[in-house]
């Protein structure tokens, strides 16, 4: 059963990025959540400081941003929840860039008093070694 309520909790968070509802969005983490995003620093620390990155994000795509997850893998032990999968994201940017990309999500939930928070997520694409780029263009 708690499988399906962690399957739950990804799907809802993700459903709340597509709908840039931030407050929504925030719900899912833990007050001292730690982010290894797709985009600098190398950290976020805080859920201020994910709000904010998550608020450049939606500011970024002014019109509908898509968010899909697929190939959810969900591992629990006790308090913890593990999950991965790939994430598409898409829309078009403020600047006219049109995005559709795959990343790799990890998300580590702990339940805290009951509720199943975010306490550390990473985002990350491949990398071109050779080239030094990120390899934006994969797909499953």
């Amino acid at each position: 059963m708690t499988v399906a309520l962690i399957r739950q909790r990804v799907l809802d968070w993700a459903t709340a990025i597509g709908a840039k509802d931030i407050d929504r969005v925030m719900s899912f983490y833990s007050s001292d959540i730690v982010s290894f995003d797709i985009d600098p620093p190398l950290r976020y620390a805080g859920a201020d400081n994910k709000r904010r990155a998550w608020e450049r994000v939606f500011a970024a795509y002014p019109g509908s941003l898509g968010y899909e997850v697929r190939e959810l893998s969900i591992a629990m032990q006790g308090d913890l929840a593990v999950t991965h999968s790939l994430n598409r994201v898409n829309g078009t940017m403020a600047n006219g860039h049109v995005t559709d990309m795959w990343v790799r999500g990890t998300v580590c939930f702990q339940r805290i008093d009951g509720a199943w928070l975010i306490v550390h997520d990473h985002v990350s694409v491949p990398a071109d070694l050779e080239r030094g780029q990120a390899a934006v263009n994969l797909t499953p």
